[in-house]
């Protein structure tokens, strides 16, 4: 991760929004922030994590972390941070939350993501950084960000937590492969028992029971081919036989079918005669007949249409003379017509003008009625007008004794901060004495464990020293002592003329006399016995006194910075009563705000009723002004309306032609209408039925012509279909006379006999076939059978021969096929026993060796094997600059427990624990590890740069030393590697290329100063 930019607004100590660049920072490769001690520098490292992951070291989720994070002079907080991650990925990350309406309540804290893309922020699904950066929330603090006080952490932290942390970091949970080696294990323990289980079935065989089902398969095959052969010969006889018995049997049938042909010959042949004299007479008869039968039929309809032409002429000739007396008739009427359409233009005309005079009418009384009706307006908005007066002039009087809004509320704030702060005050009082009580309780529990509290840790160290002295003496003595007992029993099994157990030799001129050390070693290893005793107890002792000398100084600290926050409260209240400057209100009592803040609602309330009133009132006058304008442009219409309908009326009335207007003054409109109508029907009626009469003569006049023209053409179609009639009849009689037919008659009979001539045809052609065929096959199947014999009973018996001969011989096929089947089934399960053997062996290795690899995976063994191996390639990563900070004394190690060991080679290489190492080497230590963690981490991230930040004091270096970490760090530029460092030491600052300095001035809030040298 390689930051970009941080805006901070409202965050603890920066009550104005602050922006650190760090792109100009970060480009030096090494940068400093710089501040005095609470100026506001961690809380820059607390922002970004914050801003990240939502998390922060200081307060928790119960501490009313919006509250308290926000700063008290600020309404809103906001942080806002860009970085660009591992991929080269640009984001923003955004945290906001702001002050309600009371003090201290404030709204939810909203984290939020975006990503650059196409030169625009997209928003994320998720404000989550450990998918981003690559890290969880713990060990960004520990490799990227190391907050105050969190430096050593990787250093002293215990063997298993260290290696869970290495794990995440390096994913090495990839290299756990016991849940995969069990399941493993399982499968194939599950296989095996499935192999047993399948080999118990295969007991029974093997190769000498294969090579006995050969035999027999030998055997049983020989005695098929023999009965094979035996069968195969009595088929062959059988197949004549059948072969003869079917030629009898054909030769009756045959027999049969000729004679059955026979006797239908004589009925063919007359149908074949019947047939033969149709043909003849269907040639030359049916064409002529069905012409003289269309001639005679179109002679017919001729008749029949000159008749209908004939009568259509008289009935048109009649309609015609009747149309001409109806328009003799209508002719006077008719010349009279236009004068008739005067007449009624005329009547619309007096029917619009009294109509007109009964709109006037109405219209003069609308006019008269809106007269009256706005001076009762006039009136009425001339009262509301005095009204609105008197309301307003109230409306003034009231709002002089309302008291500024922003007044009322700024005393209100601050009478609920200085409550607040009352509040918080009692708290510290109530915890400083739980802390007190405390720290006295720890003290007496410890005084109970009869040790001075100053050096209790001297003394024990002292009694532990001279109980482990007592306790190598006492291991010494017992070692001689059975050395003693051992030589005591070599003594006294020594014999002239034997060899010595432990010299061989067979002389023993001087044998040593041993006294009886049984009583000496009881009482010895009774001694043991009560000093490792007695050193259990030291140590248990140890650990109670430490844990309570802890708890004591937690506890010390913790009263320390509750009794600094309580003065910073009680300063905080001394101030904020010094900033109370209403003189109408009294800082200690709050009474005399309430009942003011109780009187202004009142009046707030009285002068919002009196505005509604007031509203109501120009409501109901801006209503009366809006009805007078109403009215004023109604009369004005009306005026309008009233001459334009004068001005028709005697436009009207100029138009009369025929009609006297005062023959129908005094008329009914209604009248007048249904004369109008009447008159207008009869107008139409007579133009309507004079012009239909007129076209109808028209019409008829040429039709009459056509009729005559159709008439005498079909009177010479008539003649001629005479004649052409005629001239059949002659050529029909000839051909009846040629064909020895007596009448017309009996030829039709002929043709109309109703048969399939074409069917009856076949039927007798298909008949003399048969009939041939039916001769010759008969001749065929006699000379078949010629000379032979057939008796049934014979055949029937060799049948029966065959049968049995076919049965043994199905019989023996099947003891072959059984017990070729039976070789199949015992080879095929040699073959499956000897593969379920191999699998056998190959799956109980598999399971020896899975059993091996469980062992090695059990309990996380491996990975935490291979954590030991990361770790030791870590600490050798960092022995390169701790190696050249402590000039080379130092250099650390890993022991069997993964934990930090010190090489001390001022000490012929021993080795120590860390927590030997003073201030200073612990912080070099610590320093160097950071260095390789941060390095080993972003390079499996595959940075191009690296970069973190280390917030510590470096208070415990010394000038030497400082200059060594910093010559460390400045070299670390040259390896393409960012550091940042928050310190309060000035010696730093100066040597520091880029670095911002951080201030924190009274009443503004913590300002950033941006240092370039």
């Amino acid at each position: 991760m390689l930051p970009l930019k941080l805006s901070i607004t409202g965050l603890y100590s920066y009550q104005k929004k602050q922006t650190i660049d760090f792109e100009e920072l970060t480009d030096a490769g090494l940068f400093g922030i710089f501040g005095a001690v609470g100026s506001g520098k961690s809380s820059i490292l607390e922002a970004i994590g914050f801003v990240l992951y939502g998390e922060t070291d200081r307060l928790h989720k119960t501490d009313r972390r919006a509250y308290n994070m926000l700063n008290l002079k600020s309404d809103r907080a906001n942080i806002e941070f860009d970085f660009v991650n591992f991929e080269e990925r640009k984001f923003k990350f955004v945290a906001d939350w702001k002050r309600k309406k009371r003090f201290e309540e404030t709204t939810s804290i909203e984290r939020l993501a975006y990503e650059w893309k196409e030169e625009t922020w997209i928003p994320m699904t998720s404000a989550d950084a450990t998918l981003i950066i690559g890290l969880t929330y713990e060990n960004f603090r520990r490799t990227i960000i190391i907050p105050q006080g969190k430096f050593s952490e990787f250093l002293s932290l215990k063997g298993k937590e260290r290696s869970d942390m290495m794990k995440e970091i390096f994913y090495l949970q990839r290299f756990d492969l016991a849940y995969k080696v069990a399941n493993a294990q399982s499968v194939t323990r599950t296989e095996l028992d499935l192999l047993k289980g399948a080999l118990t079935g295969f007991e029974a065989i093997s190769a000498e029971t294969i090579s006995v089902l050969e035999n027999e398969v030998s055997t049983a095959e020989s005695e098929l081919q023999k009965d094979k052969a035996v069968l195969i010969l009595a088929e062959a006889e059988l197949q004549k036989l059948t072969t003869l018995k079917k030629n009898f049997e054909d030769l009756e049938k045959k027999k049969v079918i000729l004679a059955e042909l026979m006797v239908q010959k004589p009925d063919i042949d007359t149908l074949q005669h019947e047939i033969i004299t149709y043909e003849i007479t269907e040639k030359n008869f049916k064409a002529i007949l069905q012409e003289l039968k269309l001639g005679k039929t179109v002679l017919d309809k001729t008749k029949e249409q000159l008749l209908n032409v004939d009568n259509n002429k008289t009935a048109l000739e009649q309609n015609r003379k009747n149309n001409q007396i109806v328009i003799d008739g209508l002719q006077p009427q008719f010349d009279q017509l236009e004068v008739s359409k005067k007449r009624v233009t005329d009547l619309e005309s007096i029917e619009k003008v009294l109509g007109l005079q009964i709109d006037l009418a109405a219209i003069e009384k609308k006019i008269a009625n809106a007269t009256v009706f706005s001076l009762e307006s006039e009136k009425k908005e001339n009262e509301l007008k005095q009204n609105l007066t008197i309301i307003h002039a109230d409306l003034l009087s009231l709002k002089s004794k309302k008291l500024d809004g922003n007044i009322l509320l700024e005393v209100g704030n601050w009478y609920n901060l200085q409550e607040s702060k009352q509040s918080q005050l009692a708290t510290k009082v109530d915890r400083i004495k739980i802390i007190e009580e405390y720290v006295v309780t720890q003290k007496v529990a410890f005084l109970d464990l009869a040790l001075p509290l100053e050096n209790w840790k001297k003394l024990l160290d002292e009694k532990k020293e001279v109980v482990h002295n007592d306790k190598t003496i006492a291991f010494s003595n017992k070692t001689k002592l059975l050395v003693s007992k051992e030589l005591a029993h070599f003594t006294n099994s020594l014999h002239e003329g034997e060899n010595c157990p432990l010299c061989g030799s067979l002389e023993h001129p001087n044998v040593m006399v041993a006294e009886d050390v049984s009583e000496e070693l009881k009482n010895n290893e009774a001694t043991i016995l009560r000093l490792v005793n007695q050193e259990k107890e030291f140590v248990l002792l140890e650990s109670k006194a430490n844990k309570i000398d802890l708890a004591i100084a937690h506890a010390v600290e913790q009263l320390q910075i509750t009794l600094a926050e309580k003065a910073a409260l009680e300063s905080e209240f001394t101030l904020h009563l010094s900033n109370f400057i209403w003189k109408n209100f009294n800082a200690v009592d709050k009474s005399v705000f309430l009942d003011t803040k109780q009187q202004q609602q009142l009046i707030e309330n009285k002068i919002s009723e009196t505005e509604v009133k007031e509203n109501s009132i120009r409501v109901q006058q801006q209503k009366t002004a809006n009805e007078l304008k109403t009215l004023s442009a109604e009369n004005a219409i009306l005026s309008s309306e009233k001459a334009a309908k004068t001005a028709t009326l005697t436009n009207e009335l100029s138009q009369l032609k025929v009609v006297d207007f005062g023959d129908y003054e005094k008329s009914a409109i209604i009248n007048i209408q249904e004369e109008k109508n009447k008159l207008n029907q009869q107008n139409n009626r007579i133009a309507t039925e004079f012009k239909l009469k007129s076209d109808a003569i028209t019409l008829q006049n040429i039709e009459l012509a056509g009729l005559e023209g159709t008439l005498n053409l079909i009177q010479q179609q008539l003649i001629s279909y005479q004649k052409a009639v005629q001239e059949i009849q002659k050529t029909i009689a000839i051909l009846l006379q040629t064909h020895h037919f007596d009448s017309v008659e009996i030829v039709n009979n002929i043709l109309e006999k109703t048969w399939d001539i074409a069917f009856e045809k076949n039927r007798t052609r298909q008949f003399a076939i048969d009939l041939k065929v039916a001769e010759n096959a008969f001749a065929q199947a006699e000379e078949l059978v010629l000379n032979q014999i057939f008796t049934s009973r014979e055949f029937e018996d060799f049948i029966n021969t065959v049968a049995v001969r076919k049965e043994k011989f199905e019989v023996q096929l099947g003891i072959v096929s059984k017990v070729q089947d039976n070789l199949k089934r015992i080879t095929a399960a040699f073959a499956e026993k000897a593969e379920l053997l191999q699998q056998f062996e190959v799956l109980n290795n598999r399971f020896i060796n899975l059993g091996i690899l469980a062992n090695m995976f059990n309990a996380s063994g491996f990975v935490n094997y291979v954590s030991s191996i990361y770790l030791q390639n870590l600490s050798d990563v960092a022995n390169v600059r701790f190696h050249r900070m402590t000039k080379n004394q130092l250099s650390l190690t890993i022991n069997s427990s993964n934990e930090f060991e010190v090489i001390d080679y001022l000490n012929n290489g021993a080795s120590r624990s860390v927590k030997t190492l003073s201030g200073g080497q612990g912080f070099q230590a610590s320093l160097c590890l950071a260095l390789a963690l941060a390095e080993s981490v972003q390079s499996l991230n595959k940075n191009d740069k690296n970069f973190f930040f280390i917030d510590e004091g470096f208070g415990t270096q010394d000038a030497e030393s400082i200059s060594i970490v910093f010559e460390t760090l400045q070299s670390l530029r040259k390896e393409n590697r960012i550091v940042g460092i928050i310190s309060h030491v000035a010696e730093l600052q100066e040597r520091i290329p880029r670095s911002i300095t951080i201030v924190n001035e009274d009443g503004k809030g913590s300002k950033v100063i941006t240092n370039w040298n």
